[in-house]
């Protein structure tokens, strides 16, 4: 009984117990949008308890709950302690940001810290589920950056449960989705279709008592079975129903007639069943007793026999999956050899019909969990930790050869000393299985090499090609094999099927509509004030602020924005539209006036600006939201962000990928000429089989042609290892751009915490002046401009505006210039003083002959900057007779 039986065994066992169904969702910090989707989608009827674990900062309080509560239908719970809390259906548990969690006997516990561990841990809340829940468990992973979730994703697998995964294409932070096996994931959905598709998932289909199953489902299995040609008449029923009743409420059908007659129109719901059917798991060293055979034998024997022979080893893993079977053939090897490893030329084929699979595989990333069946010392020597996942080493990732191929289409490896296949011919019928085993023979004829199958296969090798090696571990050496392998359609879509059933959704189901408009506070906004504020808070921030009215008049604008949008003045009451050189005028026109019209936020995303810029190109991400203030209404603010960089990137990796397309395109057109010669060379062969004389001469000429193109077909391999080489560094690219990525986003936020904290100090400013009795005001150190002036001095001036203007226009008397004097002498050596008493006064105050000022003069320092300089001075008059 392989791996796979016993999975299905398991499944069928959970099936039957008394529990319930539950709904884990796993995300990271970045993920509180995702949730508030999600619950948001949920009805009143839900018929399932949710529990919800984010990555969240244990030392500051979490608002998760008050922020779900607004957007659901359903009651939020926060787990506590004492009591331990009980699930009850129809209930969103939120899960505390400090502490892990484990869920058992319908109860979620909390957990003794682990400090290695993100908290709350994933993989830790959605294993323990697997083991109470089994097939009624259903866990959602969404948007991430890390990869915490993905071990306990393969444990709901194994556990009979279902995956499902946010679209990585269009989350914001796609690291945990990308980080779960593609063979663990049974659906990749938009995040505004996850709440119904639970919904569909948990409601199923009841058969009524009275209603008969047993032709219609036999009908039904035997169209599955025309299609595919896998045979699941021995599967048992109570499992197939349970698992084509979840289809059928997928897919929205009432009855096994009316789902059969849906998949005669939709013929890609098939292998939608079938992967519903099959529960494909994979890992290291599965039946790790096979595996020791296999080293003692067959290792141990082509090691010895190839080692004075080129110290050449080839092998071929037929249906890789995810890789783990042939990075355990490597480990192996290694193993065997020891430190002489380097020294040997070994090449392992890994090949599958999953081009995510396969994708997934070649990273060699594996979480903790499907190491379980290593050796003890195999982690330490063979793998290095990376973020709580664990990665193969590079000499081993570079001796295995990863490709995407067609069993039934692809030209098999020549000279192979050893093909494992254990996963791929349980599933085809005896007259297919047979198929396969001529394309191993044909790879193994040369070397006279072994084949490795599953301890469960039910097929058996002809004994003219194969003689049995190890009758318990269905280990084989090859003895004969044919010149060519003949393959039929037949075979052809039979063993593509089988191959199939591995293969993820990965496209998105619908678009995603835009996210909902957020609400800003309410304040009351003056265009001077707005200035102020842009002049005293706004000029210190790199991000671009405009801010706009109805009639697209610039009102305020930030230094970051001038310099990004090539503005050189002020650009006050200019117009947006037409100050800003090169911009698509009716792009943006259209944008700001569809966010006025619908009160909401717009995004124009890459706006190209002028070329002539600067001398570049220039591309920036344009945000308009509309302010919603009773004093000035009909205000807009728009923010830039210059995205040239990135916009560059992605078309240098767009050219390159084409690129790539056009090798592969021509690669394949090699393939193909090249299988029509072959074609044409076996029908000359037996046309020249009348006369021993020119057969054994024709032979010849074919071996040494056979020859050539095993030549050319390992060059054409080399040239693909190069292409994948490329796209990993291009991956690489992307993840320091991710780390560039964060760096920025503290950095703003450092910056917002540093604005708010300058505002409240102005703030608390401003109300002491408004407090203070007598006579205040406030002076820009540089041109003696007045900034503020408090009541008194507003008294004294009967009304008179002064903000803006210069000391010479407000005071007047004879000792002016002395007073300037000692203003500058108090910037200049930056210590207080205090004036006699002068004639320098007020020019509106009556009895200038008669009143003198005494000017307490004290200097302001900046603190939001690097360098301490005197930017202010405070200057506090009073009247002497």
């Amino acid at each position: 009984m392989d791996s796979h039986t016993e999975n299905l065994m398991t499944a069928e066992s959970n099936a039957e117990s008394p529990n319930k169904d539950l709904v884990v969702v796993g995300s990271s910090a970045g993920g509180i949008g995702a949730l508030s989707t999600l619950v948001s989608t949920l009805p009143k009827s839900f018929p399932a308890p949710i529990v919800l674990a984010q990555h969240l900062d244990p030392q500051r309080p979490s608002h998760l709950s008050s922020i779900l509560e607004r957007r659901s239908t359903l009651p939020i719970v926060v787990v506590s302690e004492n009591p331990p809390t009980q699930l009850e259906k129809g209930k969103i548990y939120v899960v505390p940001s400090n502490r892990h969690v484990t869920i058992s006997d319908g109860f979620v516990l909390l957990d003794e810290d682990h400090a290695d561990r993100p908290k709350p841990s994933v993989d830790k809340l959605l294993s323990s589920a697997a083991k109470s829940y089994g097939e009624h468990l259903i866990a959602v992973i969404l948007t991430g950056s890390g990869s915490d979730g993905a071990a306990g994703a393969v444990d709901v697998k194994n556990a009979g449960g279902v995956v499902i995964v946010q679209n990585p294409r269009t989350a914001p932070y796609p690291s945990m989705p990308l980080s779960l096996p593609p063979t663990a994931v049974d659906h990749v959905v938009e995040m505004e279709l996850i709440g119904p598709l639970l919904f569909d998932i948990l409601q199923g289909v009841n058969f009524p008592a009275t209603e008969k199953v047993e032709d219609p489902l036999r009908d039904l299995l035997a169209a599955v079975s025309a299609q595919t040609n896998i045979d699941f008449s021995n599967y048992k029923q109570s499992t197939i129903l349970r698992r084509i009743a979840r289809r059928m409420a997928i897919t929205h059908n009432g009855s096994i007639h009316e789902y059969h007659d849906y998949i005669r129109t939709h013929p890609a719901e098939i292998q939608e069943l079938v992967k519903a059917f099959l529960i494909k798991v994979t890992g290291f060293f599965r039946d790790p007793e096979a595996f020791e055979a296999l080293q003692k034998t067959v290792i141990a024997m082509l090691i010895e026999k190839c080692q004075t022979s080129g110290r050449s080893l080839r092998f071929w893993s037929a249906g890789c999956a995810t890789g783990e079977e042939a990075y355990s053939l490597a480990l192996l090897v290694a193993d065997h050899l020891g430190p002489d490893f380097p020294d040997w030329n070994v090449k392992i084929f890994a090949t599958d019909l999953s081009a995510d699979a396969i994708a997934f595989a070649r990273r060699g990333i594996y979480p903790e969990n499907v190491l379980k069946d290593l050796p003890p010392d195999y982690k330490k020597r063979f793998f290095e930790p990376i973020d709580h996942s664990y990665r193969i080493s590079k000499s081993l990732r570079s001796a295995v050869i990863f490709g995407q191929q067609d069993l039934s289409r692809g030209v098999p490896f020549p000279r192979i000393d050893l093909v494992s296949c254990r996963n791929l011919l349980i599933y085809l019928k005896p007259e297919l299985q047979q198929v396969v085993l001529d394309i191993f023979a044909y790879s193994l004829q040369n070397s006279q090499g072994f084949l490795f199958l599953g301890k469960s296969e039910t097929a058996r090798p002809i004994k003219s090609s194969f003689e049995l090696v190890n009758k318990k571990w269905k280990i084989y050496r090859c003895l004969s094999g044919p010149l060519a392998f003949p393959m039929n359609e037949a075979a052809s879509a039979s063993i593509a099927a089988a191959q199939l059933v591995r293969e993820p959704r990965g496209r998105p189901l619908v678009a995603v509509p835009a996210p909902p408009p957020v609400d800003l506070p309410h304040a009351e906004i003056e265009i001077a004030q707005l200035r102020r504020i842009n002049e005293t808070m706004l000029r210190y921030t790199t991000v671009a602020f405009v801010i706009i009215d109805r009639t697209y008049r610039i009102l305020t604008i930030n230094s970051a924005a001038r310099r990004l949008l090539g503005i050189r003045e002020f650009a006050y009451d200019q117009d947006f539209l037409h100050t800003v050189r090169g911009m698509p005028y009716h792009e943006v026109r259209n944008a700001i006036d569809n966010a006025f019209r619908e009160q909401s936020s717009m995004t124009l995303s890459e706006v190209e600006l002028d070329h002539t810029v600067e001398g570049t190109g220039r591309y920036v991400d344009f945000t308009i939201m509309i302010l919603q203030v009773e004093l000035a209404p009909g205000l807009a603010v728009i923010t830039a962000t210059d995205v040239t960089e990135r916009v560059q990137l992605k078309r240098k990796l767009e050219a390159m990928e084409r690129e790539q397309a056009e090798l592969v395109q021509e690669l394949a057109s090699v393939s193909k000429r090249y299988g029509t010669i072959n074609k044409e060379l076996q029908d000359a062969n037996e046309e020249l089989q009348a006369a021993n004389e020119e057969l054994m001469l024709t032979q010849e000429e074919l071996q040494a042609t056979n020859e050539e193109f095993e030549a050319t077909n390992e060059e054409l391999q080399a040239t693909n290892e190069e292409l994948e080489t490329n796209n990993e560094e291009l991956q690489a690219s992307n993840e320091e751009l991710q780390t560039t990525n964060d760096e920025l986003s503290s950095r703003t936020i450092e910056l917002h915490d540093r604005t708010r904290q300058h505002h409240e100090a102005q703030f608390q400013l401003s109300a002491l002046l408004e407090r203070f009795p007598h006579y205040v005001m406030i002076l820009d150190a540089v041109d003696l401009t007045i900034e503020t002036i408090n009541p008194g001095y507003k008294q004294l001036l009967a009304g008179r505006d002064v903000i803006g203007l210069s000391l010479f226009e407000v005071f007047t008397g004879k000792d002016i210039e002395q007073l300037i004097k000692f203003l500058r002498t108090a910037v200049r050596e930056g210590r207080s003083i205090t004036t006699p008493p002068m004639k320098a006064h007020l020019a509106e105050v009556t009895d200038v002959d008669e009143t003198r000022f005494i000017h307490t003069i004290v200097p302001i320092t900046d603190t939001t900057s690097e360098i301490t300089k005197i930017n202010r001075l405070f200057i506090y008059s009073e009247k002497v007779k």
